[in-house]
């Protein structure tokens, strides 16, 4: 594999490790309420959706050839989405996005 679809694929994972985390909470917020069942349910199906996502990303882009330091940097970008969240308040938002919603 050249260095220059290594270095793509490391930002790649990056960027998805940020999401994920995005996606996450939003995805807390959106059932925080529910009944366990509902809960156990939705996050199965998300967890699902995310991996399955991933994996096609990586298929599609370097043939599902994997290696250990994309892990780290999937782990890395979902650090310093953590990192970020605590000096801005994306959550906020989020919650009053999902309070519209459900208004209607």
């Amino acid at each position: 594999m050249s260095a220059t679809s290594q270095i793509v694929t490391i930002v790649i994972n990056f960027l998805y490790g940020y999401i994920s985390y995005l996606g996450i909470k939003l995805n807390y917020l959106f059932i925080k309420n529910e009944v366990l069942i509902i809960k156990l349910l939705v996050t199965i199906i998300f967890s699902l959706d995310y991996s399955i996502l991933y994996l096609i990303i990586i298929y599609k882009y370097n043939y599902g050839i994997f290696h250990i330091y994309y892990l780290i940097f999937f782990v890395l970008g979902f650090s310093f989405s953590h990192a970020v969240k605590k000096h801005v308040k994306v959550t906020k938002c989020f919650q009053k996005l999902i309070d519209r919603v459900k208004k209607k």
